[in-house]
């Protein structure tokens, strides 16, 4: 196997891997609907889990993404492009992350299920409108990740 397909392959590895941890929302709509403690208890254990995976997913995802596009560019320009706009999407899912949820979720950390926090639904609202955004931006990234995949050379 050359190096190009290896690093398609990665790319595609890495993206299936962070859609797989971003997308599905099994419990989405129990989170938006729970009281406070509900709220505080689940959001804290979905962050000690992601705040350690999903960092590792996008490096990886955006990463591999961009040294698949630079050993496609020559042959195989539209690819590399699609691969391109995949890493692109992937950043912006990391930039809404860091300017969104981090700090968010940061408050979260110190929130005790037992004290009610005033102004807690508006963090959660403002929370949810940007992991919409986020999850979006990643299908985003998945589907350019299939389109390049699936380029006849």
């Amino acid at each position: 196997m050359d190096t190009t397909r290896a690093l398609a392959r990665a790319h595609a590895a890495a993206t299936a891997a962070l859609t797989a941890a971003i997308v599905p929302e099994p419990f989405g709509r129990r989170r938006r609907a729970a009281g406070f403690a509900e709220y505080v208890r689940h959001q804290q254990r979905a962050d000690a889990v992601m705040r350690r995976l999903a960092p590792a997913l996008s490096v990886a995802a955006a990463g591999t993404g961009l040294a698949a596009a630079a050993a496609q560019l020559r042959s195989d320009p539209g690819a590399s492009a699609w691969r391109t706009g995949s890493a692109l999407a992937v950043a912006g899912a990391v930039v809404l992350t860091v300017r969104v949820h981090v700090p968010v979720n940061r408050r979260l950390r110190s929130w005790s299920p037992d004290a009610e926090v005033p102004g807690w639904r508006g963090q959660r609202s403002r929370w949810e409108r940007a992991h919409v955004a986020r999850r979006a931006l990643v299908v985003l990234a998945a589907a350019c990740t299939a389109v390049a995949a699936t380029r006849r050379r």
